[in-house]
């Protein structure tokens, strides 16, 4: 099971590139932010570049995993899918514009963890689902390493509490996505893994917006 849901995430995106997604957001973040310095909707306008770069450097299949997910656990033609990727990127949106408000480098440092992090939501989970032994244990060692330098560049750019909620945020959404998904039938597949990636992205972001 643990081998499948690892193609799944590898060819949806969620392995790929996560460190490259980061470096992006944050670059482009910081371009549009200098080219509107002094204007008070730049956060906001950075934000919605930023993400529309992440989209178009990931073919947007994490969003899509959300969508399709809403979609066949709400019910036919309730609109669930739609409404619940519009409230996803609104928020991702939101969160990285006040993270960028209150602080510059915070929100630079933050858009390179996000992703790396959130990686490594999906891979956890499956791990834990599938009870694997010490081979895909490294594995997940291997794929917590990543996250250690972003989470070291939003140390040194906001402290100890900038990570912390960032974190607890995340582990919250993996925590109580989790437990709504173990309620609804079906297992562990790309869906699922897609979801819980975007769903604790955006809660890292909820987190460090809270810390920033």
């Amino acid at each position: 099971m643990k081998d499948r849901v690892q193609e799944l995430l590898e060819r949806r995106n969620l392995l790929a590139h996560p460190m490259v997604v980061g470096l992006l957001s944050a670059l482009v973040f910081a371009i549009v932010g200098l080219l509107l310095r002094g204007n008070p909707a730049a956060p906001a306008v950075a934000a919605v570049a930023t993400l529309g770069a992440a989209l178009l450097l990931t073919g947007a299949a994490q969003e899509s995993a959300v969508f399709r997910l809403a979609a066949v656990l709400g019910q036919p033609a309730s609109g669930h899918g739609t409404m619940t990727l519009v409230l996803l990127l609104a928020g991702r949106i939101a969160t990285v514009a006040a993270i960028g408000a209150a602080s510059e480098a915070g929100v630079l440092a933050a858009l390179l963890a996000g992703p790396v992090v959130a990686r490594f939501a999906p891979l956890l989970a499956a791990h834990w689902s599938a009870h694997e032994g010490s081979e895909d244990a490294a594995g997940l060692r291997a794929a917590a390493l990543w996250c250690v330098l972003p989470l070291a560049v939003m140390l040194l750019a906001e402290g100890v509490a900038f990570v912390l909620l960032a974190l607890a945020g995340a582990a919250l959404a993996w925590i109580a996505l989790l437990r709504f998904l173990r309620s609804r039938p079906g297992g562990f597949d790309e869906l699922r893994a897609g979801a819980l990636q975007q769903a604790c992205e955006l809660a890292f972001y909820l987190g460090a917006s809270v810390g920033a």
